[in-house]
């Protein structure tokens, strides 16, 4: 990464912005001496910044997806009713844009149930306390690091019906035409609180147009008698064998 940042430091040309990094480049030029310094970004933080967005953007958006092309050809029926709604909705004349999630619920719900389901996200990043402090009773010194553990939020029997089955209907509402705002922020995928990845936004509609897109040009589907393992292998993310 301080190679790509390097080379675009010195091919840089405020007047043909090529990307993230050049933007960022530009953003600091454009900052004049004597102002409040607590604005600027200093080159460390330009690398930090594009390692994250290469790192936790990239390979979290693969996964997501790696995961719904899996899922969407281990369930085909459940495959078939997401075409059946973009055929309806979009039909095959246009490509899906964003402006089409609320009206696909079943793919977005397919979505959230990939999401908890899988849950590709196992653990959040590390967060650390800033400050000595007690939660339920349990008594958290400073500088203790913490991780949510999002694949138990999202398995938890006490807060879903039937966890260990696949059903993207369980965020639906009862007419099956709108998605249960309740349900669908019961999955913990993106972290909590006021630290979870600013990114979750993008990352969400990122994965929404890349299976759209994907679902409605092809089917996916297995090769005959092949047998396929979706054990996860643990990492940052869990991707399957």
């Amino acid at each position: 990464v301080q190679k790509i940042v390097q080379n675009h430091y010195t091919t840089f040309d405020k007047e043909h912005i090529r990307d993230v990094t050049d933007s960022l480049i530009g953003h600091c030029q454009e900052k004049k001496t004597g102002e409040d310094v607590r604005v600027q970004l200093s080159d460390e933080s330009i690398i930090s910044i594009v390692n994250d967005l290469f790192g936790a953007g990239f390979d979290t958006v693969t996964t997501s997806l790696s995961w719904c092309i899996m899922y969407a050809a281990l369930y085909p029926a459940i495959q078939k009713k997401i075409q059946a709604e973009l055929d309806q909705t979009i039909g095959c004349e246009r490509r899906p844009r964003l402006s089409d999630r609320g009206m696909l619920p079943y793919t977005e719900a397919f979505i959230l149930e990939v999401f908890r389901h899988s849950s590709l996200l196992p653990f959040t990043i590390p967060h650390s306390t800033t400050k000595d402090t007690v939660l339920n009773g349990y008594y958290i010194p400073k500088n203790t690091c913490v991780f949510v553990n999002q694949w138990q939020v999202n398995h938890d029997e006490k807060i879903w019906k039937d966890p260990s089955s696949f059903k993207p209907e369980r965020f639906l509402n009862a007419t099956g035409t709108e998605i249960n705002k309740t349900e669908g922020d019961k999955v913990v995928i993106f972290g909590l609180g006021k630290r979870r990845c600013i990114g979750e936004s993008i990352g969400r509609w990122e994965v929404f147009l890349f299976l759209t897109t994907i679902l409605q040009q092809l089917e996916i589907s297995l090769a005959p008698g092949q047998q396929v393992d979706v054990t996860p292998q643990y990492g940052l993310t869990m991707k399957y064998k």
